[in-house]
């Protein structure tokens, strides 16, 4: 074992979470299972479990001087520099890295980049590594991984599915492996993770905090012992932690040598189909997770009991989930289609016939069969259908619509273009544009730098990043034919769209107006969990204060805007357009449109969904969205599903 790190707590030493410390062990045995994503409140331990994991990971063999960490056993792997080399290499030892990933990195710290002071005392370009040349062969740890910024969730995917790190920018092109095991912590309140980059994740786990006092009592215990004395505490877990890392080892060094039959194989299919999983990551990490988890119980097969204890940590991220559902994962789904398994009895140990199930296991096995070749012939043979109907006729837009991107002032987001410093501005020098500048000049300059630069000569990156949106749905909750069918659509809408807010950072809220007023139901947000604690029971009924909904959802936008400048403005309407209570004793439908009037003055984007079933000429729902300036849309048949689907196509092409 290593010297004791101080800051290092004893993976063995963390009380209960068997699931996380699952779920990491079958990454260290595996790290192609790809990786956890760890969701759960503050101070249940991720962090601590994840910084104690990388203490007991086995030593590996690299190339001797090689700052990536290249695997000699694995020639196409290796970086550029190594390919370079003649002969065969020399050999070293050493343990993996736990590489930290902050929130606010620049691309430049995560990938790579022009080693600055090299180029500038020696004239030649050279690549200085990045966060992902770290963690190769180790552990990637993002905190808060769901606050991470677009562009460094786009370069994670890029690394995560090849396995390797392509560095082309500034004159210099490099690339060495990338293969980690990529592990996040996020707490759910905070809002959701990219759909992209969830898939990524081979592995999910909720914590929990702990609620037996004996085990609290216990955790204080352990944690103001480590406090008092770090060195005394680690000793105390020392000879666990060795068999621990021991068996970590022996389970890698077997890997190469366990199969799964293709009994085992339909299995794994039937039950992810069955769930409807998109793709085949799940299929595969399944399959490599169940062998791990063969291995770490020191099995010399894999039974469908294996298969079981995985699957949850496999499929929780990747069901399909309907509005208003709290339950991510259903496990009686499961014990259904495992029911019968030959050695599914709820234990680790193998039973007999362990090369494949038997008997009652015969039976579950043609199920799965079943099910795999229905669902293919499902989707040979099926069709596509879309719920929604539009109306062809719309009312085009007077203003500017959603900008995709915004100028950064904060060192993040694309290197796009140079330009001369601002006044005031921060230095994010553009390394490339300022050697050029500066290049014409070096003959009639003197000095001891291989490239003499001036002042003037300097040159900032230019950067773009996305922008969200913010996305208030003002709703029709009156006595009106269709209110509860209105508000059941909206719910749906908003719930469907926080699903992968998070990708563009947008909020969405909700505004319900009947009887006299207008309530703000759900003020924009980004969390998913907290949209379904809001929008579960909403009352509808009474008169229709049309004016009210516009005129509330107008200034929480613009409370969103004075918040943050680069939010870009959304109300979505969904009405048939007749209001009959006025502003301070006003008409009804008067109020309404110079209540429009003012929201496209404000310049905020409007989408006005039109509830009516018959399409007129005269519609007063095709009038208030003239007055927004905005986009007028008619339903002929609408659903949640549907009504999103409107919104993110305005917002993708808008």
């Amino acid at each position: 074992m290593s010297p004791v790190d101080r800051n290092c707590y004893p993976f063995s030493a963390i009380v209960g979470q068997d699931a996380l410390r699952t779920a990491l062990l079958l990454n260290a045995v595996d790290p192609r299972v790809g990786g956890v994503l760890i969701r759960g409140h503050k101070g249940t331990a991720k962090s601590t479990a994840v910084r104690a994991l990388a203490a007991i990971l086995p030593e590996y063999d690299i190339i001797d001087g090689c700052a990536y960490g290249c695997d000699p056993d694995d020639p196409r792997s290796w970086c550029s520099a190594c390919k370079e080399s003649a002969g065969e290499p020399s050999r070293s030892r050493r343990r993996p890295n736990l590489v930290d990933l902050p929130v606010s990195a620049t691309e430049d710290r995560v990938v790579g980049t022009l080693d600055l002071e090299h180029a500038l005392k020696q004239g030649e370009r050279r690549y200085e590594p990045g966060l992902l040349a770290d963690a190769n062969r180790g552990i990637l740890y993002v905190d808060e991984v769901n606050l991470l910024d677009d562009h460094l969730v786009d370069t994670l995917l890029d690394a995560s599915a090849s396995g390797i790190n392509v560095v082309e920018r500034e004159g210099v092109r490099f690339q060495h492996p990338a293969r980690f095991i990529l592990v996040g912590t996020m707490n759910p309140e905070e809002g959701d993770l990219r759909p992209q980059l969830l898939d990524r994740f081979g592995l999910c786990v909720d914590v929990e905090g702990i609620s037996d006092p004996h085990a609290r009592v216990e955790i204080m215990r352990r944690r103001r012992s480590w406090e008092d004395d770090p060195e005394a505490f680690s000793r105390t877990w020392l000879a666990q932690e060795a068999a621990l890392a021991g068996k970590i080892e022996q389970a890698q060094s077997r890997l190469p040598d366990v199969e799964l039959d293709d009994d085992l194989l339909f299995l794994i299919a039937s039950v992810c189909a069955h769930i409807g999983v998109d793709g085949h990551r799940a299929d595969l990490t399944m399959a490599r997770a169940a062998t791990a988890y063969a291995l770490l119980r020191e099995g010399t097969s894999v039974t469908s009991a294996d298969i079981r204890h995985v699957a949850p940590m496999v499929l929780a991220h990747r069901m399909k989930r309907t509005p208003f559902e709290k339950e991510r994962f259903d496990q009686d789904q499961i014990a259904t289609l495992f029911s019968g398994s030959s050695g599914d009895d709820g234990s680790d140990g193998e039973s007999d016939g362990a090369s494949g199930p038997t008997g009652d296991g015969g039976a579950t096995l043609e199920i799965a069969r079943t099910l795999v070749e229905g669902a293919i012939a499902d989707g040979e043979n099926g069709e596509l259908r879309s719920s929604m109907s539009l109306d062809l006729d719309r009312v085009r837009r007077s203003q500017g619509g959603r900008r995709q991107e915004t100028t950064s002032d904060d060192r993040r987001g694309r290197y796009v273009r140079a330009e001369a410093p601002r006044t005031g501005a921060a230095p994010d020098i553009a390394l490339d544009a300022t050697i050029r500048a500066a290049a014409p000049h070096q003959s009639s300059r003197e000095g001891d730098m291989a490239i003499r630069i001036q002042p003037s000569d300097i040159r900032n990156k230019v950067r773009r990043r996305r922008v969200g949106a913010s996305i208030v749905f003002c709703v029709d909750a009156s006595g009106s034919m269709g209110a509860q069918n209105r508000m059941e659509i909206a719910k749906a809408a908003v719930l469907e769209l926080l699903v992968d807010a998070y990708q563009r950072r947008d909020r969405v809220g909700l505004v319900a107006f009947r009887g006299e007023d207008a309530d703000l139901v759900l003020s924009p947000t980004a969390s998913v969990e907290l949209a379904q604690l809001k929008l579960r029971a909403l009352p509808t009924g009474g008169a229709t204060p049309l004016a009210h909904g516009i005129l509330k959802s107008l200034e929480v936008l613009q409370l969103e805007t004075r918040r943050n400048d680069d939010i870009i403005p959304w109300l979505v309407l969904v009405t048939d357009g007749r209001g009959n209570v006025g502003v301070e004793g006003g008409l009804g439908s008067e109020d309404a449109k110079a209540a429009a009037e003012r929201v496209r003055e404000a310049r905020v984007n409007t989408i006005v969904i039109d509830t009516t079933h018959t399409s007129r000429s005269g519609s007063a729902a095709r009038e208030i969205a003239q007055a927004a300036g905005g986009e007028y849309v008619r339903l002929a048949s609408m659903d949640g599903g549907a009504l999103s689907v409107i919104v993110r196509e305005r917002l993708h092409t808008a």
